[in-house]
């Protein structure tokens, strides 16, 4: 019981119903935290996700027509008001020079600016405080001029002292044509403000200037010679950002080129996959594609040029296949049957020629499906837990790999069928092989290079020519450069380059070069700005390396060699 300064007992009056009502307000109740806490252990409850979506939709009418916006179109920045029109100045006394600095500004370009300043409209600079400025007047009597005609006059000054090239002049010739002729650009204002009435619309357009761009003959010109690079320097320079345009809201999960046409790939937890024209220097944003639902953590490109397909999945017990012709996005889940041992369509990847498509599955089995129709084919049931896998070139094989490094080649010859049996080809061990987490295979046409990767940072290289059946392979390099678990292996088209990469750290990406194993010093350097890299990919004629990172970033990389 609470107590005066005396000693004395004080009795505490009983609350009434006000401060009841405001203790319920600030603290809550009972009743609340029990409702709060349901709330939380339904929060990653991902498999019965669609079911509660399900629910909510049937109650709530009015939210039908909102079903199909995307996420990140349902807001936007009010910037307010902007008047373009440059010819308002401050002053009247600089009326005389106004003409001027409109057909400057024309001059100029009629390009609006990426950062605009209300304050600019509101600035008085005096030409006549310093010497510096006087050297921005165009009479004698020129003082005080607007913020933006201030701009304009530096923009002018710096011209003239460093002229504008041609070359710049012809690009943007160049990326009028192609706007206007290919209709690829859609102009973010109008998107932000029309998205909820023509959503479908804009899809259809959008839907139809890819199509269009897919038909075109601007394609990536692959060169059968083989070029040999040196193995103690590489020649790289930075190209635009791949998605400058249009940033991923979260990291990015999944890189992948188009075979034929120079269109990247980019996709993450976001639900969204999006599309770019890769010039490296405009890098036009094309379309999007929001999976409602499914957080992607891989997804590729249909290698058969022709079929123009996608696919794409999460920890989701289906895979999103998407026709880039028509827009139509189906779902793929004919696991009938061996549902048990394929939970998940997370983790797969797409065999070089299309025919198939590797799953990783549950207790030790990998999957087989069909590349086209989407229907299980066979199951390989290996010891432990696959970790990671890889298709030959040829199609022949597929190496399969688990923790502890013990690899299996599958045969993938001939007709198969479930009842058809499993003819190993090679079971080897990968040497001090300990948390092996990727495999990859590498090499022009002849999958002679195989990688792997394990939690430590350790790269073992294997040169399979020298591979024999009575001997346990040993590596020819190990590459110990990185510390953390490695998460990416990536050779490129003609296996002269691999590319290995840990998420775990900032810029832990380093270039290895082939055959010798020796890993490049001078690139990338401590500035360069990689960050923590989650994917790597190549172009298809060797040219572009493209690396993604966790804070939704995609930067180019031009291989001069090439």
């Amino acid at each position: 019981m609470p107590k005066n300064r005396d000693g004395d007992i004080v009795e505490v009056p009983p609350k009434d119903e006000e401060e009841l009502m405001l203790e319920k307000l600030v603290f809550g109740d009972l009743a609340g935290l029990e409702s709060n806490l349901r709330k939380v252990d339904n929060l990653y409850d991902f498999d019965d996700e669609e079911e509660v979506v399900e629910e909510l939709d049937d109650g709530a009418e009015d939210s039908d027509e909102l079903d199909d916006v995307q996420d990140e179109d349902l807001f936007y920045i009010d910037e307010g008001v902007q008047d373009h029109n440059d010819s308002d100045l401050m002053d009247e006394d600089v009326s005389s020079a106004s003409d001027v600095e409109e057909d400057s500004e024309e001059e100029l370009g009629d390009e609006d600016d990426v950062w605009v300043d209300s304050d600019d409209e509101k600035l008085n600079v005096s030409l006549t405080s310093s010497d510096r400025l006087k050297k921005l007047r165009k009479t004698p009597e020129d003082d005080l001029i607007s913020g933006k005609a201030y701009m304009l006059r530096l923009r002018s000054q710096f011209e003239k002292i460093y002229p504008r090239p041609s070359w710049a002049d012809q690009l943007g010739q160049d990326n009028e044509e192609n706007s206007s002729d290919d209709d690829i650009i859609l102009d973010d204002d109008e998107e932000q403000q029309q998205q909820q009435q023509d959503n479908y619309q804009q899809n259809g357009k959008s839907t139809a200037a890819l199509s269009k761009l897919l038909t075109s003959t601007h394609q990536f010109v692959v060169t059968k010679q083989l070029k040999l690079i040196s193995p103690s320097r590489i020649s790289i320079t930075r190209l635009k950002d791949a998605n400058y345009q249009k940033l991923s809201k979260g990291a990015i999960q999944a890189i992948s080129f188009h075979p034929t046409h120079p269109i990247l790939l980019t996709a993450g937890f976001d639900k969204t996959i999006r599309l770019y024209q890769i010039d490296g220097k405009t890098n036009n944003f094309i379309t999007s594609y929001f999976l409602r639902n499914c957080p992607i953590m891989s997804s590729q490109f249909f290698p058969q040029a022709d079929r123009n397909i996608i696919y794409a999945a999460g920890r989701r017990k289906y895979m999103n296949k998407i026709n880039l012709n028509t827009g139509e996005i189906e779902k793929i889940s004919r696991m009938y049957g061996h549902e048990q041992v394929q939970r998940s369509f997370e983790s797969f990847k797409i065999s070089p020629n299309g025919s198939f498509i590797g799953l990783i599955g549950n207790s030790g089995w990998f999957n087989l499906i069909n590349g086209t129709t989407g229907q299980w084919i066979k199951g390989f049931k290996i010891e432990g837990a696959v970790t990671d896998f890889d298709f030959a070139h040829d199609e022949s094989f597929v190496v399969v790999v688990n923790s502890a490094g013990d690899v299996w080649e599958f045969e993938l010859k001939g007709k198969l069928s479930s009842k058809s049996e499993t003819k190993i080809s090679r079971k080897w061990s990968d040497d001090g092989g300990i948390g092996v987490t990727k495999i990859k295979l590498g090499g022009r046409n002849n999958n002679r290079w195989l990688a792997i990767g394990s939690n430590t940072g350790v790269v073992n290289l294997y040169d399979r020519q020298n591979f024999s059946t009575s001997t346990q392979p040993k590596p020819f390099k190990t590459v110990e450069n990185l510390v953390t678990s490695i998460s990416s292996l990536t050779f490129n088209p003609d296996g002269q380059l691999l590319v290995i990469a840990s998420r775990g750290k900032r810029d832990a990406l380093k270039l290895v070069h082939l055959p010798s194993g020796s890993v490049y010093s001078n690139w990338p350097t401590s500035g360069t700005p990689l960050g923590k890299v989650t994917g790597v990919a190549f172009s298809p004629n060797n040219e572009v390396l493209a690396v993604g990172n966790e804070a939704g970033k995609v930067t180019l990389w031009r291989l001069n060699h090439y």
